[in-house]
Parts: C-alpha cells; structure tokens; sequence
C-alpha cells in the first residue's frame, strides 16, 4: 500500500456529516442542502431533449479525447470567452475533456509532480481538498497561502519566499475563489505567470466557477486572459 495513504484527511463532507450528527433540524424550517453542489433546479429542456436524441450513443464507449466536434467547441468557447486568438488553441493537442475537475487534477498532479523530500505543491487555503490529496499520493508536500482579508482573500503571492518558488513544481489557482469568491486580478496572474517562468513550475488554473459572476458585460478574467495579454 502507499504509505502517502495515511496523511489523507476524511472528506469534508464526512467531517461535515459527524459534525451535524447529533443536531435535531427544525422540522418547521425547510433544508438547504450544502454539501456536494449538484443541481437542484430543472435541467434545460434542449439539454433533456439532446440526451434523449441521442440515446443510442449510451451503447459506444467514448474515447479519451473525447469526439473532435466537441474539442473543437471548447476550444472556439476559450476564443470568445477569454479573447484567445483563433487557431491559437489546437483542439487536438491542447484540449482534453474529462469526467471531472477532482479527476482532472489529481491525475494532472501525479503527472507533473517529480517526486522528492523537497518537492512542493502550492496552494490557497482554504482550498479543494484534492489538491493537498493529489499532492501526498504524487510524493510532494503541500503547501499553504492563506486566503486572509487583509488581502482582498486572495493569498499574499509577493510574500512568498524564493526558496519556495524554487521547491514548487505546481502553483494550484482558484478563481473565482471558493468559499469566497475572491477573484486573482490580470496582472497578478502575469506576474505568476513571470515567476513561473523563472522558477520553473507549472500553475494549475481551477476556474470551475468562472461563469458564476453578476455583470454580464465583465465576465471574470482567467489564466488565458493573462496569457492573451502578455
């Protein structure tokens, strides 16, 4: 067995349900569930009625890449999305679909990450607890930037210290941030984007809530964004 095993911390959600264990709701109030964020609302109809159209696909197993119309869709929704030039993003080498973010980054991790004693993985905190998990099972240590208020909640980067960016393999990214929706400005991702250059570690965009904002004019810039920019 991995050793890497025994530093894994029970889900949140577990420590959420122990917590709540012994609490007798109010049966007068009705529940709002907050825990693995699935949908509560009714799915859109054209998306009910394209599965239903297409239920003869459910016999074909799909392949790693995903079907090209598809690639080609992401990466013509990254063009008018985050402003990145066409053709810039080749659907067949730089587009991957996948099951999901928590699959996505773990495997990720365990491919990028050369594990060491001084290897390290950085990230916010609080912070999605595969990147920690992924961390321990890739040989790797986590490492943590506190998400504080004094700081807009978003980690302090320029107090970093050089022997960490030196020792960081992965940069973990959450923005819009999650539990507190703090956003990381352009020109800080350009400057993470410098130190990774000159350190030599790869940052790990998660922007799984990059559609969740208020102005529809001003979506939410991303690591793309930056890219464009520089």
């Amino acid at each position: 067995m991995n050793n890497a095993l025994n530093q894994l911390q029970p889900y949140p959600f577990e420590k959420l349900r122990a917590l709540l264990g012994s609490v007798t709701p109010n049966a007068d109030k009705r529940p709002i569930a907050l825990s693995i964020g699935e949908p509560k609302h009714t799915s859109p109809a054209f998306v009910a009625e394209a599965l239903s159209n297409n239920l003869d696909q459910m016999a074909v197993y799909p392949t790693t890449l995903g079907i090209p119309a598809l690639r080609e869709a992401i990466g013509a929704w990254c063009e008018r999305r985050f402003n990145v030039p066409k053709g810039w993003l080749d659907p067949a080498r730089n587009i991957l679909p996948v099951n999901g973010t928590r699959e996505a980054l773990f495997a990720f991790t365990q491919t990028v990450v050369n594990r060491g004693d001084d290897a390290l993985v950085v990230s916010p905190n609080p912070f999605y607890q595969i990147y920690e998990g992924a961390a321990f099972l890739a040989g790797a240590k986590p490492h943590y930037l506190p998400c504080l208020d004094s700081n807009g909640f978003n980690p302090d980067f320029d107090a970093v210290s050089p022997d960490i960016w030196k020792r960081c393999q992965i940069l973990f990214l959450c923005s819009p941030g999650n539990p507190t929706g703090a956003l990381i400005p352009v020109d800080t991702l350009k400057k993470l984007i410098a130190l990774a250059d000159e350190y030599d570690f790869v940052i790990a965009a998660d922007e799984c809530y990059s559609e969740l904002y208020f102005d529809e004019q001003t979506p939410p810039p991303g690591l793309l964004s930056a890219c464009v920019e520089l």
